[in-house]
Formats: C-alpha cells, structure tokens, sequence
C-alpha cells in the first residue's frame, strides 16, 4: 500500500500523529519530509524518541522524498508523509512526485500570520503554496484527527481574504 497520509504539521511528530493517526491507519513508517529537519540532529533524536518502535522512521529532504516516491519506494509500507509547510508539499510536488490528498494538521501562530482554524495560521506564502497546491487537483482538508469533520481550506482562505478586503 502506498503513502496512506500526507500531511502538514509543524510540529511534525507528537502526539496527534503518533496516537492518532499512525494507530488509526495502522502506519508502519513515518517519513518526515523537511530540509531543515535533515541537518537538526537533535530534533532526529527527539523524533526517533517520540516514534514508536514498530514504526520505522525515515527523515528526508524535499528533493530525497520525491525521489523515493516517483520511485515507488514505499509501496509495501503502510506510510505517513509529514510536511513541516504548504511549501515543502508543493516542492515535492513541483519535482514530480505527485499526490493526490494533503491533510492539514496544525500550523501555529506567527507574526503576519492569520488564523483560518483552530490551530491553523497561515502567512502569503502558506496561501499562495496551497492555492497552487489546489490547482494542482491535489485534495485539500483539515483535520487535526481522523474522527474530525473535513474543512475546507481553500473556502476558508477565500472566506478570510473576502473579509479583509
């Protein structure tokens, strides 16, 4: 079975992930898809900690992942792909390694950022990355959970844009 989760969280690994999701669908691997993450050696650590050990962990650059997913490298996994941005999904995307739905999990309050939902903040870049995203025909939802109600993001960042003008 193929890649069963793509999402943006980021925080990455904790608790929503690894409780909820990754026992919901049965993941038997985590891949965390961020440069940044590659070179942080204590946030590996951490990460490895908080992962259980039947969960096979892999941490990734952008350029790696879409590598290893236009391969079909995970085909045989029960996988969770974790994007830390919108923009780190449309990179992998952009590169050729195609998806077909993006699950939003939670992307904290910043400076020049807007809240959309509970524990959704977004800046220019994060809605010009899922905009392109969505023009992609790539499905857009956000759920912190899988017992959740699926939003709409895109309807969402209409509606606020609207509101602001």
């Amino acid at each position: 079975m193929p890649i069963l989760l793509n999402r943006v969280d980021d925080r990455l690994i904790h608790g929503q992930v690894v409780v909820g999701w990754a026992q919901e669908l049965k993941a038997n691997h985590i891949i965390v898809v961020n440069d940044e993450t590659v070179k942080n050696d204590m946030q590996k650590f951490l990460f490895r900690m908080a992962t259980p050990t039947e969960i096979e962990l892999s941490i990734l650059t952008v350029d790696e992942a879409a590598q290893k997913v236009k391969k079909r490298e995970y085909e045989e996994d029960r996988a969770i792909m974790l994007f830390k941005s919108p923009g780190d999904a449309l990179r992998m995307v952009m590169a050729g390694a195609m998806i077909g739905e993006l699950n939003i999990g939670g992307m904290h309050f910043e400076d020049g950022k807007i809240q959309l939902f509970d524990a959704i903040f977004v800046n220019a870049d994060d809605v010009d990355a899922l905009t392109k995203l969505g023009g992609l025909k790539v499905a857009l939802e956000v759920r912190m959970v899988p017992t959740d109600i699926r939003r709409n993001i895109l309807k969402a960042i209409e509606e606020k844009i609207k509101k602001q003008s």
